[in-house]
């Protein structure tokens, strides 16, 4: 594929936060399913996390996307779930930084 396919720029990037969307769903099921209360409880819960990380990963693939230039990997796809939940400290540090580009 030519090199200014955008596909081609942001495959790795794009595929390490979507898997680590679907890992991060995984993690909010499982955390909200042992919480005590009422099923509307957990399912709060649950769906608060949920939008938590998909903004989260939305915020950082926006952030980071330009800097990822290695292949996928297991570790990528961690740092990008812890990355999905920690967001709001990256865009802390983003406007600290005073880097609105």
């Amino acid at each position: 594929m030519p090199e200014d396919d955008p596909l081609t720029r942001l495959g790795a990037p794009l595929a390490a936060v979507l898997i680590a969307f679907v890992l991060s769903v995984m993690v909010a099921a499982m955390v909200a399913g042992h919480m005590e209360g009422a099923y509307e409880t957990r399912a709060l819960v649950y769906t608060g996390f949920v939008l938590w990380v998909l903004l989260g990963a939305a915020v950082v693939f926006v952030i980071a996307h330009r800097g990822e230039a290695g292949r996928l990997s297991i570790g990528r796809v961690l740092l990008w779930a812890a990355s999905i939940w920690l967001w709001p400290l990256f865009l802390l540090l983003r406007r600290r930084r005073g880097d609105d580009a």
